[in-house]
This record gives structure tokens, C-alpha cells and sequence, in this order.
């Protein structure tokens, strides 16, 4: 009896994990994390290309407006995963707080409770974050409405999506293939006026 209700149990796991696996998203507006950025050439302001600033093993690239979107960005590998889609963050042309709530609501019925809440006390900002699993890894998936005077951060509403695990292994293979030069060390003070003229 307790090993049918174990074996039980174990598919039972291994049906909702395979349906959970299959679940993660990895697309949006016919962009596809995994995929050659040439997939999406049309899409893209190529002058924009450009790693963002201490993250030389990426490449941010602005999105130009698409049916329903504002723009947005994608980002792509430069090291083990060159010119593959990692990251992507768009912007809906819908701004409003009634869009953000249609949108997560979809989202929740979809993939379920959001693993995540990011918002403010101030109700401007508002956040969810699922952390999702597929054979491939891990797929972080971020809804955002904001509302605000914060120039930093973007007004409207936003989807993100992105595998984080590739993003830190495109910074470990850049780092072994750039490692940082030695530094020349700072010589000791010298006395008198020779510390202060060129020799």
C-alpha cells in the first residue's frame, strides 16, 4: 500500500513539474530569449548598440516602437553566447493602471502566484516577479506599473524577461578571456622636492 501511494505521489510530482517546465515563457511580441538577434533585425535601432556601463559581456540594443509597445530594449550575449537574445524589457503603448491589472491577471492564470512583490508603500510603483523553470534553466518574468516623478525609472507599463543564469555566465567567460592587468603599485614617497617634479 505505501509503495502505490509513493509511486502515486512521484508521478503525480513529475506531471506537475513537466507541466510547470513546459509553462515558462520565452517570448514576447515575436522576440525569443535564446534565439540569434538576427531573428528580430527589423525590430532594432542598431546605431543604439552599446554594453551598458561595467558590463562588457553584454550588448543593450533600443527596440523601435512595435504594434502595441513603445520600444524597449533587448540584450544580447558577446562571450560564450555572442549575439544571442538573454534579456529583454518592453514598454506597453497602454500606460494605465486598468492594462497593468488586465496583464496580471493573465499572467497569474497562466503561470500562477507571482514568487515576488517589488512595489513601493506609495502605490507608484507596483512589481511582480515569477521565477520560472524550464528544461533550459531559470526564466525570470517581471511585470511593472509605474506612476511616479522618477526619471529612473520608466512611466507606463512593462514586461520583462530574461534567463539570469546566462547573464552570469556571459560575465564569468568575459572575465577569463579580459582578465585585469596587473596594477603598478604606488611607489613609496620620495623625500623632498622630488616627490613633486616629473623624473
Amino acid at each position: 500500500m505505501k509503495r502505490v501511494l509513493f509511486l502515486s505521489f512521484a508521478i503525480l510530482f513529475l506531471f506537475a513539474t513537466s507541466t510547470f517546465a513546459a509553462n515558462a515563457p520565452e517570448s514576447i511580441a515575436g522576440i525569443t530569449i535564446g534565439q540569434n538577434i538576427s531573428t528580430v533585425r527589423s525590430f532594432l535601432d542598431k546605431d543604439s548598440m552599446r554594453s551598458p556601463w561595467q558590463e562588457e559581456f553584454i550588448k543593450r540594443i533600443a527596440l523601435n516602437e512595435l504594434e502595441g509597445y513603445k520600444g524597449g530594449y533587448v540584450v544580447i550575449g558577446d562571450c560564450k553566447r555572442k549575439n544571442i537574445i538573454l534579456r529583454m524589457k518592453l514598454k506597453y503603448s497602454d500606460n494605465s493602471l486598468s492594462f497593468f491589472d488586465t496583464l496580471y491577471s493573465k499572467l497569474e492564470k497562466r503561470f500562477g502566484k507571482p514568487n515576488d512583490w517589488r512595489g513601493n508603500p506609495f502605490g507608484t510603483l507596483k512589481v511582480w516577479k515569477w521565477s520560472l523553470k524550464d528544461p533550459a534553466g531559470n526564466i525570470s518574468l517581471i511585470l511593472q506599473h509605474f506612476s511616479g516623478d522618477d526619471d529612473s525609472i520608466t512611466n507606463g507599463n512593462t514586461v520583462r524577461l530574461s534567463r539570469p543564469s546566462w547573464i552570469a555566465e556571459e560575465k564569468v567567460c568575459w572575465e577569463k578571456a579580459n582578465p585585469e592587468p596587473k596594477e603598478t603599485p604606488i611607489p613609496a614617497k620620495m623625500k623632498g622636492m622630488s616627490w613633486y617634479l616629473p623624473y
